[in-house]
C-alpha cells in the first residue's frame, strides 16, 4: 500500500513537473496595472508607440521603441507597418486604461504612460512580445522595466519581428545618429565631471550620468575594461555642434542598468 501511494506521488510530481515545463511565461506579477489610471479612447494611431487620444493629448507609450515610419517619401523601416497595424488592432477594443509616468512628459509635450487593455495586459509588452519593438528604460519611468525585458527576450530567443535578422550592430560600424543596438569591447572607463565616459572599439563613446547609480547600480562600471558589451539607446552625432579634438563622433547616453549588458 504505501509502495503504491510513493508511486502515485510520484507521478504526480512528474505531471506537474512537465506541465510547468510546457506553461507559457507569467508576466502577471510584472506586467499588472499598478498604481492610478484613467479610462481613455483613441483618436488615432500615428505609429507603433505613438497615438492620439480623443481627449487632444499625443500619447507615447512608456517603455518601447518600434521602427521608425517613413515620412516624406523616405522608406519605412523593417517591421514599422506592422507595429503600426498590431497597434490599432489592439487599441480598437473598449475598456483601455492609462498609466501615466512619474514623468508625464516628453520633450515633446506628449503625454509618457503605459496602455492596458480591459482585461489588464500591458499593451507595449504585448507588443515586444511579438517582436514588434525594443524594450527601453529612460528613468524615471522604470515602473514595468521586468516585464518588457521578459516580453523582449521571448521574442527575441522566437526570431520573432524585428529579431527575425539581428538589428544589433558593431561598434566600429555606427556611422549616423539616432536609435541602435551596439554591440563593442570597451577600451577604456573614466571619470570626467558628472559623468563615466566609457569608449567602445569604435567612434562611439557611451556616458553615464554618476548620479545615475539608482538606476544603474548593477553594473560594475569602473571595471568594464575589456569588456564586451551590449548598448542600445539614441545615438547622438557630435560632429553636428562643436567636437573637441580627440573626441569620438558619436556619443551613446545609457540611464538605466537595461540599455547595457555586459556580456
Amino acid at each position: 500500500m504505501l509502495a503504491m501511494l510513493d508511486t502515485r506521488k510520484a507521478l504526480l510530481r512528474g505531471a506537474f513537473f512537465i506541465a510547468w515545463l510546457l506553461a507559457p511565461p507569467v508576466y502577471a506579477d510584472v506586467c499588472s496595472l499598478a498604481g492610478r489610471s484613467e479610462p481613455v479612447a483613441i483618436g488615432h494611431v500615428i505609429d507603433g508607440d505613438t497615438l492620439q487620444l480623443q481627449d487632444g493629448r499625443r500619447l507615447r507609450l512608456i517603455g518601447i521603441n518600434t521602427p521608425e515610419i517613413g515620412r516624406r517619401g523616405q522608406i519605412s523601416e523593417p517591421f514599422a507597418q506592422a507595429a503600426r497595424r498590431r497597434l490599432q488592432q489592439l487599441t480598437e477594443a473598449k475598456g483601455l486604461h492609462l498609466a501615466v509616468g512619474l514623468d508625464g512628459k516628453d520633450h515633446y509635450g506628449r503625454t509618457l504612460g503605459h496602455l492596458f487593455t480591459a482585461e489588464g495586459d500591458n499593451i507595449e509588452a504585448l507588443l515586444l512580445r511579438e517582436g514588434l519593438g525594443y524594450a527601453l528604460a529612460v528613468p524615471p519611468n522604470v515602473n514595468l522595466v521586468d516585464c518588457h525585458r521578459l516580453a523582449e527576450r521571448e521574442a527575441r530567443q522566437g526570431s520573432e519581428g524585428v529579431w527575425q535578422r539581428s538589428p544589433v550592430i558593431a561598434a566600429g560600424e555606427v556611422a549616423s545618429g539616432g536609435f541602435q543596438i551596439i554591440r563593442g569591447r570597451v577600451e577604456s572607463v573614466s571619470k570626467a565631471g558628472k559623468f563615466y565616459w566609457l569608449e567602445l572599439d569604435g567612434p562611439v563613446v557611451m556616458r553615464i550620468a554618476i548620479n545615475d547609480s539608482q538606476y544603474v547600480g548593477s553594473l560594475p562600471i569602473e571595471t568594464l575594461t575589456g569588456s564586451e558589451v551590449e548598448a542600445r539607446g539614441w545615438v547622438v552625432d557630435r560632429k553636428r555642434g562643436a567636437l573637441k579634438p580627440g573626441h569620438k563622433p558619436f556619443m551613446l547616453p545609457l540611464g538605466h542598468a537595461l540599455m547595457l549588458e555586459v556580456l
